[in-house]
């Protein structure tokens, strides 16, 4: 008898672990995701044309730093999405950078 308790809680488990797989995502570890932000913000071309010279990068939450230079600041946001097959499914791997969004500039007098 508990040869077939085993056996079904075994095959319980598998169509659990293989009902979920689509649900599984599979991030980098966060130093890696931070270094990529950090690498597409400096990337970007607009920030010096709208900030001038950029003094300092400082990270303030997971995705989002206020880039300043001289009296003025911008806030820029990293879009990230998960990884995604090539019909447009979700599935398991680390998200990728879409966009990233940047504020207004905000000047202190």
């Amino acid at each position: 008898m508990t040869i077939g308790k085993s056996l079904a809680v075994a095959a319980l488990m598998a169509c659990f672990c293989i009902g979920t797989t689509g649900l599984v995502r599979a991030e980098l570890p966060p130093q890696f995701t931070v270094w990529q932000n950090f690498a597409a913000i400096a990337a970007m071309r607009d920030i010096p044309e709208r900030l001038g010279t950029v003094d300092r990068i400082e990270r303030i939450g997971v995705g989002r730093f206020n880039i300043h230079g001289g009296n003025c600041a911008i806030l820029a946001t990293v879009v990230r999405e998960p990884a995604k097959s090539s019909d447009g499914r979700p599935v398991p791997g680390p998200s990728r950078i879409v966009r990233v969004d940047l504020g207004e500039k905000q000047c202190k007098s």
